[in-house]
């Protein structure tokens, strides 16, 4: 009876093993959990590491580029000084081959000054993310939530301008 040769089938799995992509899951989730664990404490350490040089962070309604690390560092400074339990909760990711997409909760309390006149008053707001990878390094975030809702939470009401009139 003649054995057939297993060595060939190894060597065929061996190199076909390491042609593969690097799992995005695997190489992306740390870097969104470090990242989100910066909006969440405020800790900026590491921070070169974790973010490309050309950064941009984008939020709704414009989209308008705030680019730079240190712009990045006074954004969420100035969210933290307005909302000092400012807390992300990632909701669900979705890993691609240079992008992640994060479904969030952000829960808060107004107590500072900064963003709006101090409320008091706490919020729950919901949103996504889609965040782009470039050279290892997180090289932007596109932030969607619904900034309404927010501020109806913090008790802010929307006027038409014929509400506002006077006699």
């Amino acid at each position: 009876m003649i054995r057939p040769d297993y060595s060939i089938y190894l060597i065929v799995l061996v190199i076909l093993s390491a042609c593969q992509p690097d799992d995005p899951a695997r190489l992306y989730r740390p870097l969104i959990l470090q990242y989100v664990n910066i909006w969440n404490t405020g800790d900026f350490t590491g921070i070169e590491a974790l973010l490309h040089p050309d950064f941009e962070l984008r939020m709704t309604p414009k989209f308008e580029a705030e680019a730079g690390i240190e712009l990045f560092k006074e954004n969420v400074s100035s969210w933290r000084q307005a909302y000092p339990d400012f807390t992300i909760r990632l909701d669900e990711l979705v890993f691609a081959e240079s992008a992640v997409s994060a479904r969030w909760t952000i829960t808060a309390t107004n107590t500072g000054e900064g963003r709006h006149p101090s409320t008091g008053k706490a919020i729950e707001v919901s949103g996504l993310s889609i965040i782009h990878v470039l050279d290892g390094k997180i090289k932007d975030e596109w932030i969607a939530s619904n900034n309404l809702y927010w501020l109806q939470q913090l008790g802010f009401t929307l006027k038409t301008p014929f509400e506002s009139e006077s006699p």
